[in-house]
């Protein structure tokens, strides 16, 4: 039978050929690749990168004459030649389809180098199965994206679509790149019809977008679209130190300014791009009546009306309208461009269950901004979401653990606190029944009511997991109900690790748990960024929320309530980035007060009227702590309940995106659902015990069989780590919770292969026997992929032998390594 080539093969000597005889010429050569996704299953609890390449995709690009650079319009998914055409079809209009807008092509291809297919993303028709040497020129299909896209490609303005990146950011992600497209393609129609040029961009924490917003203003300003000065307006100091170092990168020495009064005069008023935040400008105040500023603010003396060719609008959720809208306004025929994390309004699931009631609520502040959000900006042109990200390999993995104090089950009615004896935190003195609410729940405790015992028992657990996994000098945020609350957390980390330190008999670290939150701490940040021998564990309320980075942090902890979908969102995108330099691929989310079923809200633009203030919810903004000294009125209850807290593991969680209601949604998966998930892969692959062992020794359908795992988002190392199996091979995870077969440890394997095959190597000689029983070492050593390893043959043991030449008596040395396999995954 003839030897059919392979999808790189295929590529090369099949596709290739014809795409150059169509006029595609370097500009279609275009390859976006990403590293290996990462996983949360590691030895040393870190997460790791999964072995292997990333996802590398093959770009289809016009380039007009003239154009600096090719624009991508179509991907190509290409595979073998012996395989379907259509066979790529559903895996390339993912890259586009629903949120999953990952290169924002509009054409998408796939071929095996004989015949292709087409889905054209405007008419939302797949095309008949043709030739290949149909496939469109590329005349044709530069006309048909000009015509598809409502884009005039002969107009001046068009030109933005050609520039390149600064200098500083010229190799992107991919989906920096899309998102500049995409927001390029819905400011020129704009423009063609008239209306404001007004883009949402929706980018999961951690995925960039600061630079994309210096790539977006360098190639506008290559594209001489700066002919007035940009904006960069955000509303912290940390937020404009990271705008002036990317932007201050991508543009010329001088060129970017922060915005300040020196002399009366402001200082960035010669430079192209202005960085400010609100109160800089000052318009940081709490907006009247008509929702404007002062009329006498450095924003009215300093600039005119139409000062500026473009706006962006960072973390534009955070902000009450009022705060920025004056910009906007005085700013109309500027292209003004929001980006966010969370853009919309969020509210339950359209579903039931015992997840329902949990995050029904969403404040009003979410609902002010983000209706907004939507109504000015209009809906997002591009988002990349935080699964995406994970799979992509640009943000870390997550594992979860649900966590419950045992008292939170408990409502204590004002009666049974009098009855107990409760004291003002504040000052120790007792106080009387009519300073009570008439009862506390789980939601209200450490806000309304101070319960020493859970502190103590939260803590206790807490620190018991930190030295359970890595150690308890990791670097963990825990967001905190108030002020108060934060400072009793982080004494007890604080005592904690003195214990700990005393055990061991070392000295303790400086700093290990420190408060931070607006009444102070925020000089310990950066040695907690930046080393690995102070500052540990902050314990915050809403201040480290958004606008801190902190690549190595390893936790982040939630002792506070949430019903902010938004917020909640913000803080879990404090452990997402990566931080190669420690290996950290992984950040655990310890949840104690069930905030994670805010994972997976719906994102709409309803306004209600605003609702009464929930306990632990601040006052439903999400800007900045809630310091004491704003809430020391009524006084505080502490309640010593002399009963013993406990707390119980709930669950372990792993984040996925699945269908919900026909939307894909993040949803926290039980980790023994997800493991079911995968074994009901699986089965599809093999039935029975004997195919699945079948499978496996055979190289080329055990790889085939993991991708097909792997493409379904399930990973058998995640599941091995998280299930206690780390001893075990993957095949033996496989075999145990697919067909129910005793799991032995890969030692426990290779020996009973030993003892079970001491007869058959004693009818052989000695040097071919030798090398089958060197197979039983090397799995013992490195499970199945050592068997595959061409090291294998250069194992000292096997090599003295003859190695793969000792075999010949045995008869085809393929044939006798399938044999020796059988036998070794049989026992």
């Amino acid at each position: 039978m003839a030897e059919h080539h392979n999808e790189a093969e295929t590529r090369l000597w099949r596709i290739d050929p014809v795409l150059r005889s169509k006029g595609y010429d370097a500009s279609w050569k275009m390859r976006l690749e990403t590293p290996a996704p990462v996983e949360p299953s590691t030895d040393d609890l870190k997460g790791r990168r999964r072995s292997g390449k990333g996802r590398t995709d093959y770009l289809l690009c016009i380039h007009p004459p003239g154009a600096p650079v090719p624009l991508p319009v179509g991907v190509i998914e290409a595979k073998a030649e012996n395989a379907d055409p259509l066979k790529g079809m559903q895996q390339a209009k993912g890259y586009y389809s629903g949120t999953a807008a990952r290169h924002t092509v509009r054409y998408v291809f796939s071929t095996n180098g004989h015949r292709y297919a087409e889905f054209d993303r405007t008419t939302q028709q797949p095309g008949d199965v043709r030739p290949l040497d149909e496939f469109p020129t590329h005349a044709e299909l530069t006309a048909r994206y000009g015509r598809d896209s409502g884009v005039d490609l002969a107009s001046p303005g068009a030109a933005i679509l050609f520039q390149p990146d600064s200098p500083a950011f010229d190799r992107p992600r991919y989906y920096q790149d899309a998102a500049i497209r995409s927001a390029f393609e819905k400011i020129l129609r704009s423009e063609q019809a008239g209306d404001p040029a007004r883009v949402l961009m929706s980018l999961a924490t951690g995925a960039g977008k600061t630079v994309i917003a210096a790539n977006l203003l360098w190639r506008l300003h290559e594209a001489g679209r700066l002919a007035k000065p940009a904006l960069f307006l955000c509303d912290r100091d940390e937020l404009r130190e990271q705008a002036m170092d990317k932007l201050g990168r991508a543009f010329p020495k001088g060129s970017v300014r922060a915005v300040r009064t020196e002399q009366g005069e402001n200082v960035a008023r010669n430079a192209r791009v202005h960085v400010a935040t609100y109160q800089t400008l000052g318009i940081d105040g709490e907006p009247g009546d008509d929702g404007a500023p002062g009329v006498d603010s450095f924003l009215s003396r300093h600039y005119g009306e139409d000062a500026f060719s473009v706006i962006v609008i960072d973390e534009c959720h955070r902000s009450a309208w009022g705060r920025w809208s004056e910009v906007l306004r005085r700013n109309p025929q500027a292209i003004q461009i929001g980006l966010t994390a969370t853009p919309r309004q969020l509210r339950a699931p359209r579903q039931h269950g015992p997840q329902a009631p949990a995050i029904a609520e969403a404040t009003a502040e979410d609902e002010r901004i983000t209706a907004n959000n939507l109504a000015y900006f209009g809906a997002p042109v591009y988002e990349y979401t935080l699964i995406q990200a994970q799979e992509d390999g640009y943000l870390s993995a997550c594992e979860m653990v649900r966590l419950k104090p045992s008292i939170d089950g408990r409502i204590f009615t004002r009666e049974e606190i009098e009855a107990i004896g409760v004291t003002d935190v504040r000052t120790g003195q007792a106080l009387p029944i009519e300073e009570l609410k008439a009862q506390y729940g789980a939601r209200q405790f450490d806000d309304d009511l101070i319960l020493p015992e859970r502190i103590e028992a939260m803590c206790a657990d807490l620190f018991a997991r930190l030295c359970a996994c890595g150690g308890p000098e990791q670097k963990a945020i825990i967001f905190c109900t108030r002020d108060l609350h934060a400072d009793r957390v982080a004494l007890q980390m604080q005592r904690l690790y003195a214990d700990w330190c005393a055990q061991q008999g070392r000295a303790p670290k400086e700093h290990y748990a420190f408060k931070c939150t607006a009444s102070g701490g925020a000089e310990l940040l950066e040695p907690m960024r930046g080393s690995g021998e102070r500052c540990f564990i902050a314990c915050t309320v809403d201040l480290l929320a958004t606008g801190v980075d902190i690549e190595r942090l390893n936790a982040v902890v939630f002792f506070r309530s949430l019903a902010s979908g938004i917020l909640f969102y913000q803080m879990v995108g404090r452990g997402t980035r990566l931080h190669e330099p420690t290996r950290k691929f992984k950040f655990w989310l310890y949840d104690y007060t069930g905030v994670t079923d805010l994972f997976g809200t719906e994102f709409l633009t309803v306004v209600r009227k605003p609702r009464v203030r929930l306990g632990g919810d601040g006052d439903g903004t999400d800007g900045g702590d809630q310091d004491d000294d704003d809430r020391d009125g009524p006084p505080l209850p502490e309640l010593r309940t002399g009963d013993a807290v406990t707390v119980d593991q709930v669950g372990r969680y792993i984040l996925q995106a699945r269908e919900v209601d026909g939307v894909m949604r993040d949803v926290k998966v039980p980790l023994d659902e997800y493991r079911q998930g995968m074994v009901e892969r699986m089965l599809k692959e093999a039935a029975t015990l004997q195919d699945f062992r079948g499978l496996w020794v055979e190289a080329r359908r055990r790889r085939a069989l993991i991708d097909h795992l792997l493409g379904a988002h399930y990973s058998p190392e995640t599941v091995r780590e998280l299930t206690g199996m780390k001893a075990c091979d993957t095949f033996d995870l496989l075999a145990h919770h697919g067909y129910q077969a005793k799991a032995l440890t890969q030692a426990e394997r290779a020996q009973a292969f030993l003892r079970a095959q001491a007869p058959w190597f004693a009818s052989m000689d000695d040097k071919p026997a030798t090398v089958l029983r060197g197979f039983g070492h090397q799995f013992a050593a490195g499970g199945t992929l050592a068997l595959e390893s061409s090291e294998l043959w250069n194992v000292p043991e096997i090599k003295r032998a003859g190695g793969l030449a000792a075999l010949k008596p045995l008869g085809r040395a393929a044939e006798v390594v399938m044999d020796v396999k059988m036998r070794l995954f049989g026992v």
